[in-house]
């Protein structure tokens, strides 16, 4: 062990859970009149952990509001895109990803702000 290397800063391993990036796909059907048609969903399984959205996020953000069902989710080093889905089977709920929030390029984590579908995520 090299004692002058520098530990990469992670989100602990005990809140981290397996939740699932919802990605899906499909193709335009002449068949159908060209309108899209969705594949089946694929459930692509990550760690990450789902935390509240603070007052530094809100001053931080070029949008500058968050909503009541905002919260933020952050993973060790998967990435996800703005717009997809993300579902968290211990909560049951469903978050669309509104934005990647910047942290430095030393290191792998990443936390993005995320909207709970359909009512208020459980806090």
């Amino acid at each position: 062990m090299n004692p002058f290397a520098t530990a990469l800063p992670q989100i602990p391993g005990c809140l981290l859970h397996t939740m699932y990036e919802l990605r899906v796909s499909g193709g335009y059907s002449k068949g159908q009149g060209g309108q899209f048609v969705p594949t089946p969903e694929a459930r692509v399984p990550f760690e990450g952990a789902v935390l509240p959205v603070s007052d530094k996020d809100l001053q931080r953000s070029p949008q500058g509001t968050f909503s009541a069902r905002s919260e933020k989710i952050y993973t060790n080093g998967h990435s996800l895109q703005e717009g997809g889905q993300v579902f968290d089977p211990q909560t049951g709920t469903t978050y669309t990803i509104t934005q990647e929030l910047g942290h430095n390029s030393i290191h792998p984590m990443k936390r993005y702000v995320v909207e709970a579908k359909g009512g208020a995520a459980a806090k």
